[in-house]
């Protein structure tokens, strides 16, 4: 047991580091009959360095289960950032006003990219304010997913036929397409590992919004979003990858006999999503007693739309409401909401957390609905959770607070998420659930 046991062993560590200085000019231009005009300009310049070690052992005797990420290794890598921005906010007439703004960065390496934003508001009465917004977004690459050394790993499983024979590479030995296993002698490799030819991730984004006020205690708003996102950067499933095999025929790599022999898997710009919904705020405070207030919160998101394109020629998935094999989980509704009773001394809080249900995952070869009688596994049901907490300030620059997380000690809900990049070996959600039990949380916190 010891000569496997990692004490003392460094199992990784790294460092970032960041120079940077900035230097910017705000003001007023000239006044117009709504107002006065005022900009605002600067520069920005910042050094990136990041280093990353993993298993630096002489003798690197495996250590069962040992947490190594030798796979994000980098000796140290750095880049430089350029930016120049501007802004100018423009009353329209009362109540009406325009912000537009502009910026450019330049990534040492990599290149240039110009991003303008324009919004608008506009408060005809004082209870209500509309307001609108249309912007562009650009995410670089980070080091990993640049620089990381590529690496090949032999695939183990035996579900999928090779897609340049079998459509979709689905496996039906009947037709003659078995599937590519050790067991027939014609297993694959997968590379992963960083591409230094990767391209900026882009994204337009647009909203529109109201917010009500109609007394000082009580406030809702409505926020309209969408989101479309091309040139993902990431690693595509091996599922898109067999599925879409007309797309990503170059990713597939054969021998002189034409038996596949490696897929490769490292990062890529492809695809894009869309992503739509409106984002609900209400809150509200009312006093009770002499010396008590009742406040009541929610905070929501309605999901309208969540698609997804695995590359340009694609069809789109639908991911709303439905289990997806990366990214957040197309939830079509989600919020967290709280009521809370105060006094001068003492408040206590109740919090709901709730995410809706989907359709669960079905794993390949296995027909929905019949993994397990045990549960519901066409639909994952919805996780609610229930969080109480009390605080005292009776005493000056002191505050004591005690709390349940998961009041009713409730399980997460039965869901197929083990066969992922979230799995974890079990029957639950890591995205959604939380599987810990009732606990109890003290705190006490000293102001000077």
């Amino acid at each position: 047991m010891q000569s496997a046991s990692a004490a003392g062993v460094s199992l990784y560590n790294g460092k970032y580091s960041v120079w940077n200085g900035s230097a910017s000019v705000t003001g007023s231009l000239f006044d117009l009959p709504a107002g006065t005009v005022k900009a605002a300009v600067g520069l920005d310049w910042r050094r990136e360095g990041y280093e990353f070690t993993g298993d630096t052992r002489v003798d690197q005797e495996t250590i069962y289960s040992a947490p190594f990420d030798n796979g994000n290794a980098l000796d140290g890598v750095h880049r430089t950032v350029k930016a120049a921005y501007a802004e100018v906010l423009i009353p329209i007439i009362k109540g009406m006003e325009v912000d537009a703004a502009g910026r450019i960065d330049d990534y040492s390496g990599f290149g240039t990219t110009t991003n303008p934003k324009v919004s608008i508001k506009y408060r005809p009465w004082q209870p209500i304010m509309f307001r609108a917004s249309y912007s562009t977004a650009f995410r670089v690459p980070s080091f990993n997913q640049l620089f990381n050394a590529s690496y090949e790993s032999v695939y183990t499983g035996a579900d999928y036929a090779d897609p340049a024979k079998c459509a979709g590479g689905v496996v039906n030995v009947a037709a003659g397409c078995p599937a590519l296993s050790s067991t027939n002698g014609n297993t694959f490799s997968v590379k992963y590992g960083g591409r230094t030819d990767l391209g900026p991730e882009t994204a337009d984004e647009w909203g529109a919004g109201v917010v009500l006020q109609p007394a000082n205690n009580i406030s809702f708003s409505a926020d309209w979003w969408l989101i479309k996102r091309k040139n993902t950067i990431q690693t595509l499933a091996l599922q898109y990858l067999f599925t879409n095999y007309d797309l990503f025929k170059d990713q597939f790599h054969y021998d002189a006999n034409g038996n596949l022999t490696l897929v490769d898997d490292t990062y890529v710009n492809t695809g894009g999503t869309t992503t739509q919904g409106i984002d609900f705020t209400f809150h509200g405070a009312w006093p009770i007693g002499a010396h008590g207030q009742v406040d009541v919160g929610l905070d929501g998101t309605w999901l309208l739309e969540k698609k997804e394109k695995v590359a340009a020629g694609s069809a789109s998935i639908d991911e709303l409401g439905v289990y997806s094999l990366a990214d957040d989980l197309g939830l079509r509704w989600k919020h967290n909401a709280y009521v809370s009773y105060s006094t001068s001394d003492w408040s206590v809080t109740l919090t709901q957390i709730f995410r809706s249900g989907y359709k669960n995952q079905v794993l390949p070869g296995v027909a929905a609905g019949t993994f397990d009688p045990c549960c519901d596994v066409t639909n994952v049901k919805p996780y609610i959770l229930y969080n109480l907490s009390a605080s005292y300030t009776g005493i000056d620059h002191l505050r004591l607070t005690a709390g349940i997380t998961n009041l009713f000690n409730t399980d997460p809900p039965f869901a197929i998420s083990y066969d992922s990049n979230y799995g974890s070996g079990s029957d639950w959600e890591p995205r959604v659930a939380d599987p810990r039990g009732r606990s109890f949380n003290i705190t006490a916190s000293v102001t000077l």
